[in-house]
């Protein structure tokens, strides 16, 4: 578990000109599940891309542990934070543990092989999502779930405390959703990771996050715990539409019929 605490100040950012990110500012609460939620087009890839150090803001500072990002070594940065794209790509014959045992790299010199410290990660990292029994499998033989399992072990064997997710359920069946979104969970609740993932769909947001924050024009128009920010007004007012909101003791969900 991480105490480090990423706040993220006054970010504006543009694509030519059009203004995808408008003087946002939020921190992140250490140890929680966060998803950044909002139409398409409303920033939250651009949001999640800076916060990682793959792009630069225009203006605004992203800190972690009291330190702006942009002077963090890529290196150093990676041995804190882990990032999983929503396209990963990975050659058919490379195995699965090959893969995962990229994850060491950060930690790596080039003067020695692989410690036992990196063995300890990587093998940790494959028992945490399940894929222990596919380490010698080839990439090109997984379905889409344990491929997407296998790119969350890489970013795991990175061993930090922050783990970011950009659409992790995008092209998986319903099945694979689920699971996926199980298992960030079960990291969260297991290891203690604080974890920021984009999500398109309201339900999935909901339901798996202990924070939201809905984007709209470049803005954030909530942040909270789903319960006290989301309800009909709001849904209309990220996504433009009018949905039915209901709960009950246990969770919260959205009728998008």
């Amino acid at each position: 578990m991480t105490d480090e605490v990423l706040s993220v100040r006054e970010l504006a950012f543009s694509y030519g000109d059009n203004r995808v990110l408008d003087g946002v500012s939020f921190d992140l609460k250490p140890g929680s599940v966060t998803a950044l939620m909002g139409a398409n087009a409303c920033g939250k890839t651009t949001l999640l891309n800076i916060m990682t150090k793959n792009l630069k803001p225009a203006c605004g500072r992203v800190m972690l542990g009291g330190a702006d990002i942009s002077e963090i070594r890529l290196r150093d940065f990676a041995r804190r934070a882990a990032i999983v794209h929503q396209k990963n790509a990975a050659p058919d014959d490379l195995t699965v543990k090959k893969l995962v045992a990229y994850g060491r790299i950060p930690h790596s010199s080039m003067l020695r092989g692989r410690s036992e410290r990196d063995e300890e990660c990587i093998a940790r990292a494959m028992a945490s999502t399940g894929i222990t029994d596919l380490a010698d499998k080839p990439m090109g033989a997984l379905s889409g779930g344990q491929r997407q399992r296998a790119f969350i072990a890489m970013a795991l064997a990175q061993d930090t405390g922050l783990l970011f997710l950009d659409e992790p359920t995008t092209f998986l069946d319903v099945r694979y959703q689920v699971e996926i979104l199980r298992l960030i969970r079960e990291l969260n609740g297991e290891q203690g990771m604080t974890i920021v993932m984009v999500l398109h769909d309201i339900n999935q947001a909901l339901a798996y996050s202990d924070e939201v924050i809905g984007l709209r024009d470049g803005k954030i128009l909530a942040q909270g715990a789903p319960r006290e920010v989301i309800d009909s007004d709001m849904i209309y007012a990220l996504y433009g539409i009018s949905l039915e909101v209901q709960s009950d003791a246990r969770r919260m969900w959205v009728l998008p019929v």
